[in-house]
């Protein structure tokens, strides 16, 4: 089993498999917490960007409930600097 790895706000990081396979922003890194690991925005299928809490489960980052079942990042002020940098790319 791989160990989670270590990521801060601003780090990108990778989900899904093969053709789904989504980059995503960290914005939120839980601590002491057994709800998520971790917040990100991603886009979806239509371009929206997406915040959604993910965990570190077998090996890869994974929705954390069956999803996805997020919300529109755009809606909210301190999301704002991550879906710019989302949106302009990068690794």
């Amino acid at each position: 089993m791989t160990e989670k790895p270590t990521v801060r706000p601003g780090d990108w990081i990778t989900f899904g498999s093969g053709v789904l396979l989504k980059k995503a922003v960290v914005c939120t890194v839980y601590q002491n917490t057994s709800l998520a690991d971790i917040e990100v925005v991603y886009l979806d299928d239509r371009d929206r960007a997406i915040n959604e809490d993910m965990v570190w489960k077998d090996g890869k980052w994974q929705f954390k409930q069956p999803g996805p079942c997020g919300g529109y990042a755009d809606q909210y002020d301190r999301l704002k600097g991550y879906v710019s940098q989302l949106r302009r790319g990068g690794s």
